[in-house]
């Protein structure tokens, strides 16, 4: 008999403080797990506004439940000192993590339009930098936060979390044709739609 594929959030790979905002629901096995935009009065807003003010109190989504959680920072999170793999141009290891933080993209462009592939870099490297040096604006904030979901249902070490970050960083440069430029955004929203 062929076994069960794991589910893509393992509750047992849960951080302890996040674990326990779960402990009253069943984490279904296709569970999808995403932080929530909050938005600003959406009734009276054609266009959404975000209303995110303070990182640190994230807003975790099934699609169905909410839960909340409020990490202390990204360095807290990290777990171990595993070193990690060379990601090449076509890294296969930690794909779950790049898979976490594309769909986060592929929200802010849903609802703020294609960012610009300078300030995804600039994101990327801020994170991979000073993982919880000051705001950039929404966009860094909003990814901060799905840096949390990733540290806090991943037991990832620093070095794996900056690798992570650098292989991000790296594909928002390739992407890059100019000052402009928002090829990564198109990019995103054409590989995770043909996923869907």
């Amino acid at each position: 008999m062929q076994e069960a594929p794991e589910t893509f959030f393992n509750l047992a790979d849960f951080v302890p403080d996040l674990r326990s905002q779960f402990h009253a629901s069943s984490l279904g096995r296709n569970a999808l797990l995403r932080v929530a935009i909050p938005i600003k009065d959406p009734e009276q807003n054609p266009k959404p506004v975000p209303a995110l003010t303070d990182r640190q109190y994230i807003s975790i989504s099934d699609g169905n439940e909410f839960w909340f959680w409020e990490p202390d920072s990204l360095r807290s999170l990290f777990r171990g000192n595993k070193q990690p793999p060379v990601l090449g141009d076509y890294p296969e290891a930690y794909n779950d993590a790049f898979i976490i933080f594309d769909m986060h993209v592929l929200e802010i462009i849903k609802f703020f339009g294609d960012p610009r592939d300078a300030e995804m870099e600039e994101i990327y490297s801020t994170l991979r930098r000073r993982p919880d040096g000051k705001s950039l604006g929404i966009v860094h904030d909003y990814l901060w936060q799905a840096a949390a979901l990733v540290l806090g249902t991943r037991p990832l070490s620093e070095a794996e979390f900056g690798a992570i970050m650098s292989r991000s960083e790296r594909s928002c440069r390739t992407f890059q044709l100019g000052p402009t430029s928002r090829n990564y955004a198109a990019s995103i929203r054409m590989t995770l739609g043909q996923l869907r």
